[in-house]
């Protein structure tokens, strides 16, 4: 259920939306659906060629034909095709299935060198790009209004950034240094009707393309996009999310020991010895770290919390949303999920309390937390603590009871917590994944599934842009 102020907010980016949308023809012109290269395997010396009626031919006309599975390898500068050796670059077409190493592509393929070896590029036009993006950045089975935002953005990042790789020999790579592309593979009926009706839509800002970005959850608010790789740009400021949700990675733990910091921090160029304490020095209006301190028998430094979190690893800082504690502290509220509130789901209440491996004991447990009988700290502590699971459960039983008239329920201790000022491991707890700027993908899943439409969205996410043609 969605608060009066959120429907509030809901309202007024939808009226907002309404009033800067350009009116958009309903097909796209040749000349916007532009060629693009893109770059799907760098720097190999060898790989399987798929395809019916494969024909290659080089710069020199010289032309060679291999079956489908083939093998292709670099050789002597060139490319061995079946019995030939031809002159790179060159271009391989087929009457059917196209691929590389089993990813099958729209277009053609172009075999360029790369040092001893061989890049591979799809030459291909830009919505034919497109239906193989949108189902790798977002689930096929998302919204659809969620999908069409996602396939504005991905038109948008193509067309301002096309040419990016142009010394390697291609516009846009295929992996997450630009969007990730699996060409056919990756089709869908669904994404694919998000491309098409969205067809020739990308967003503006004074004309122009604009520069768009975009992560799989905000964690409750997007990030300035000046805190993360320095500049400002008016429409990359905080937002705040307008619908509770919850995504995978709502909340996340990482753990490291005092000297995994350090190796981070040495990666970074920035030593401070034996590391004894993690602040935040520095936050946005919404929370989410700017700057933090790394304090150790060496001194202190202050280091940009997205730049920490590239050397540590995406995966590992998962957001720069976050807090630092120590393990052995002093207590340190743990990070709120930002959930949608629980339903208030009726709970049967056995006699007895079954076994936990039990299904009925599955059932009740998962009854357990729809119904909200645990609290949003219980429900972190049990995530980061699978351990303790079997506790939470007995007591969740003692609630239920206790709620029936049947006694008091047993109380579970608050979840231990960790202070910068222990001496054990640090411990990183945080919300959201992703650099944080611009659209959150689950942010906008969530407003698509709240009714609003791809436009809102956008305008939501990039404030002061058009939607245009």
């Amino acid at each position: 259920m969605i608060r009066k102020t959120r429907l509030l907010k809901i309202f007024l980016i939808m009226l907002t939306a309404a009033s800067l949308i350009i009116p958009i023809p309903t097909e796209s012109s040749a000349a916007q659906n532009i060629a693009m290269k893109i770059g799907v395997a760098d720097s190999k010396s060898s790989g399987t060629i798929m395809g019916e009626g494969l024909i290659f031919a080089d710069a020199r006309g010289n032309r060679g034909n291999v079956r489908n599975g083939a093998v292709i390898r670099a050789s002597g500068g060139g490319l061995s095709v079946g019995n030939a050796v031809l002159t790179l670059p060159v271009t391989a077409t087929a009457n059917s299935g196209l691929g590389w190493d089993g990813t099958r592509y729209r277009g053609r393929l172009v075999f360029i060198r790369a040092g001893s070896g061989f890049t591979v590029v799809n030459e291909i036009d830009l919505e034919s790009y497109l239906r193989g993006v949108i189902g790798r950045e977002m689930g096929a089975d998302w919204p659809l209004e969620a999908l069409k935002a996602q396939a504005v953005l991905a038109r948008t990042y193509a067309i301002k950034n096309r040419g990016r790789f142009s010394s390697r020999g291609y516009d846009l790579d295929a992996g997450e240094n630009s969007q990730v592309y699996g060409g056919v593979n990756s089709e869908d009926p669904r994404t694919d009707r998000a491309v098409t009706e969205t067809a020739g839509m990308i967003l503006t800002w004074n004309g122009q393309p604009a520069e768009v970005f975009y992560h799989s959850d905000s964690g409750g608010s997007t990030a300035d996009s000046a805190h993360v790789w320095g500049g400002s740009i008016p429409y990359l400021k905080v937002r705040e999310e307008v619908v509770n949700y919850t995504s995978p990675n709502s909340t996340w733990q990482t753990t490291l020991s005092p000297s995994e910091v350090a190796s981070i921090l040495s990666r970074m160029n920035r030593n401070v010895g034996s590391v004894r304490s993690i602040g935040i020095a520095e936050a946005d209006s919404a929370g989410r770290a700017i700057q933090m301190t790394f304090t150790g028998d060496g001194g202190s430094v202050n280091v940009k919390a997205h730049d920490f979190r590239m050397a540590a690893g995406p995966r590992v800082i998962r957001s720069t949303n976050l807090q630092v504690s120590r393990a052995g502290g002093a207590g340190v509220p743990p990070v709120t999920p930002v959930a949608t509130p629980a339903p208030n789901v009726p709970v049967t209440l056995p006699e007895d309390i079954p076994p936990p491996d039990s299904l009925q004991g599955q059932r009740d447990f998962i009854e357990m937390t729809r119904a909200g009988i645990f609290t949003s700290r219980e429900m972190l502590d049990m995530v980061t603590n699978p351990e303790k699971r079997e506790e939470y459960r007995i007591i969740g039983y003692g609630r239920m009871r206790e709620s029936a008239g049947e006694g008091s329920a047993p109380v579970m201790p608050p979840p231990a917590q960790a202070g910068t000022a222990g001496t054990g491991d640090f411990i990183f707890t945080g919300r959201g994944w992703g650099h944080g700027v611009g659209l959150s993908q689950w942010g906008a899943r969530a407003m698509a599934e709240n009714g609003m439409k791809h436009d809102a969205i956008l305008i939501h996410y990039f404030p002061g842009t058009a939607i245009s043609k």
